[in-house]
């Protein structure tokens, strides 16, 4: 009995997550909230446009998915321990840059942008998520969501403590970008010290158990996992991925969800001020949003390991659908707080569900080049989103249209959902199937 409790109190797993953790929180958090709050400072010394300003904010957006494939390959030469703390390295030497030698337009593009937004590619989501794969099958959804959540909690952090450095320095934004850069160095040590690429390092195996302990009978991802949730059994290879109309069937509902979040997240202020309400509600009800997001974020990892993520994002979509119709006609405070409510909700559970089910679909080995690719389409779209929203109100004065269209979109990405079939290995004997009847199969 002590020999077979032994393996499970010594898995390096959850400690893994802590460490994953902290990077998320200095990887994600830290530089979005830089250039939110920091660059308004640098814009008062330098005399950079608001245009300025939000061309390096979009680019920052594009940035932390477009290099998504090369991420992967990077992955695949160098290992997540070293991606991550190469990563890092570049968000320290970025930050030390804007604190020293950016002062014009270009060279805030260039940093801000391009470097800073290519340092979390490479030293934030995508390793992290590509490690938990490895490490986890039953608690999968948990690990993930509780990975994600250093992003969002230290983003909850980030921005008073900036202000707070800003202010004991008599106003020199500098020290912020200081702070960031030390950050960076603490996040490449931790990647370095503590990460461990794979459970076979270790000795260990997924789940906690002893490696070569699940050889026998089921496959290792199937071992003692309820038929529930449908995890792959079979290593699937980048190429199959993309041959797979599951996966971009995924990704159009990524589309749809990554698109109402990004759009409220950004116009959401603006829309609650147009409905006659006050900035300051707008504030409050867009912190709520993440509080609640949070609280959502961590229950849907919950579940997610006991019942199929892809039937929880079903239900995300439709509180996004339902939230974003209603973000459009609130004019009454309840229908106000019910749609941020919904949105907070649906945007957070939704994104982790993707990631889950990423990984549940098409296995450990493949995921950095799935999300990857996905994190380039969702950032892309991210950055696009906002400013084509914005350009439809400057036009026409309204962002009803808008909002109605991407409900629609939600809607049908809830219903596209429901009817999608789990994927089939292309080597996978006759009949393997996963048994979900009445439902749709793109293999």
């Amino acid at each position: 009995m002590s020999a077979a409790r032994k393996p499970r109190q010594g898995f390096y797993g959850w400690r893994l997550v802590a460490a994953f953790w902290v990077i998320m929180a200095i990887n994600l958090a830290l530089p979005m909230y830089g250039l939110s709050f920091l660059n308004v400072h640098m814009a008062d010394e330098f005399h950079f446009s608001r245009t300025t300003l939000a061309i390096a904010y979009a680019l920052f957006m594009a940035m932390t998915g477009l290099p998504g494939p090369l991420v992967a390959k990077l992955i695949e030469k160098i290992g997540i321990r070293n991606t991550l703390a190469v990563g890092n390295l570049l968000l320290a030497a970025a930050a030390a840059a804007m604190a020293t030698i950016v002062t014009t337009p270009v060279m805030l593009l260039l940093v801000a942008g391009i470097a800073i937004g290519t340092s979390d590619a490479i030293g934030g989501p995508i390793p992290a998520q590509a490690g938990v794969t490895f490490w986890f099958v039953r608690r999968r959804s948990l690990a993930l969501a509780v990975v994600l959540s250093g992003g969002t909690i230290g983003g909850i952090v980030s921005a008073p403590l900036l202000e707070q450095v800003v202010a004991a320095a008599n106003g020199d934004w500098r020290y912020g970008w200081w702070l960031i850069a030390a950050c960076g160095l603490l996040a490449s040590a931790v990647s370095l010290l503590f990460v461990k690429d794979r459970p076979e390092d270790t000795g260990q195996s997924a789940d906690g158990g002893v490696e070569g302990a699940l050889e026998e009978g089921m496959p290792a991802q199937a071992h003692n996992v309820r038929r529930r949730v449908h995890l792959t059994t079979q290593d699937w290879t980048s190429r199959q991925v993309l041959r797979s109309p599951a996966f971009w069937l995924l990704m159009l509902c990524a589309v749809g969800f990554s698109g109402a979040y990004v759009i409220f997240l950004a116009q959401g202020a603006l829309q609650i001020r147009d409905l006659g309400y006050s900035l300051q509600t707008a504030a409050y009800l867009l912190s709520a949003a993440v509080a609640i997001g949070l609280a959502a974020h961590m229950a849907t990892g919950y579940l997610g390991d006991r019942i199929d993520p892809q039937y929880l994002w079903v239900a995300a979509m439709a509180c996004q659908a339902t939230g974003i119709v209603l973000f459009a006609h609130a004019n009454h405070p309840w229908l106000l707080y019910s749609s941020v409510t919904l949105l907070g909700i649906g945007g957070s559970s939704s994104m982790v569900c993707m990631v889950t089910l990423l990984g549940n679909w098409f296995g450990a080995r493949a995921y950095a080049s799935v999300y990857g690719l996905a994190s380039a389409v969702q950032s892309t779209l991210g950055a696009a989103a906002p400013v084509l929203a914005g350009a439809y109100y400057d036009r026409f004065g309204t962002f009803t249209p808008v909002l109605y269209a991407v409900g629609i979109g939600c809607a049908a990405g809830a219903v596209l959902l429901l009817a999608l079939r789990p994927p089939v290995h292309p080597d996978a004997p006759p009949g393997a199937a996963f048994p979900t009847d009445g439902t749709l199969s793109p293999n």
